[in-house]
């Protein structure tokens, strides 16, 4: 009899673990569709809201294309909308003609219209390869409107509370990363963890997770350091495709 009831009370702390990971998995999604008909690539940004919550939010969409002459060239689209709870909407349209020698990366970045912290996000790319290592002016306009914006991808209290000083901190800087940076974590064994700073897809810097305020500050400083660094040695770069 004990047996049973202690078979029930373990079920049911499994299903209601269950219930709050499926809760905490509920977010904001974008994703970039896409479709081709002969020469011509349809993209289109899609946002998903899964949370129970009416959401405010901005969008940037951009797509920079590579000719097979070496050209470069891009189209963007920006604005503020909102979702109701459980919507599906479809935010903009962008048709690029596209040959078979032609190289095309494309960006779409959703972020809190009133915090201006990065919600969601999604990349696609095609012949990649082909981009050659080169800066021009419209990858600077493309690019600008990236500046400051961060993406949270922690997972428990302390990567919250570091994401938090790290935002406010990073925020006021006037230099700026042209792209965006994201905070992650991994868990490791017990309650420890491991918090990345990441930036053009590289880690930067990484700490294991201490709750300790004076630790966390400490890491901050270590964080904004290692990013003046990174934009430093990148700036120096002339020949280097930035996004």
């Amino acid at each position: 009899m004990k047996f049973l009831y202690s078979l029930s009370l373990c079920t049911l702390f499994v299903f209601l673990s269950a219930m709050v990971k499926g809760q905490e998995d509920k977010k904001v999604n974008a994703r970039i569709e896409r479709s081709i008909l002969e020469n011509q690539i349809r993209l289109k940004a899609v946002i998903t809201n899964n949370t129970q919550v009416y959401k405010e939010l901005n969008y940037l969409l951009i797509s920079i294309k590579k000719g097979k002459s070496g050209n470069l060239s891009n189209n963007q689209q920006s604005g503020k909308f909102s979702m109701n709870p459980n919507e599906v909407k479809v935010l903009s349209e962008i048709n690029v003609n596209l040959e078979p020698k032609d190289a095309l990366k494309v960006f779409l970045y959703v972020r809190d219209e009133e915090t201006q912290k990065m919600m969601a996000k999604d990349s696609l790319e095609i012949n990649n390869d082909l981009f050659k290592k080169k800066t021009a002016k419209v990858e600077e306009d493309a690019v600008f409107e990236l500046k400051g914006l961060t993406i949270d991808e922690t997972k428990t209290k302390v990567g919250k509370d570091f994401y938090d000083i790290f935002y406010m901190q990073y925020s006021q800087m006037s230099d700026k990363s042209s792209g965006a940076v994201t905070i992650s974590e991994l868990p490791l064994r017990g309650t420890s963890g491991q918090i990345s700073i990441q930036m053009d897809d590289k880690v930067i810097y990484s700490f294991m997770t201490n709750p300790n305020e004076d630790y966390l500050n400490e890491q901050l400083a270590a964080s904004l350091k290692y990013i003046k660094e990174f934009n430093a040695k990148k700036n120096l770069i002339k020949n280097e495709f930035i996004y």
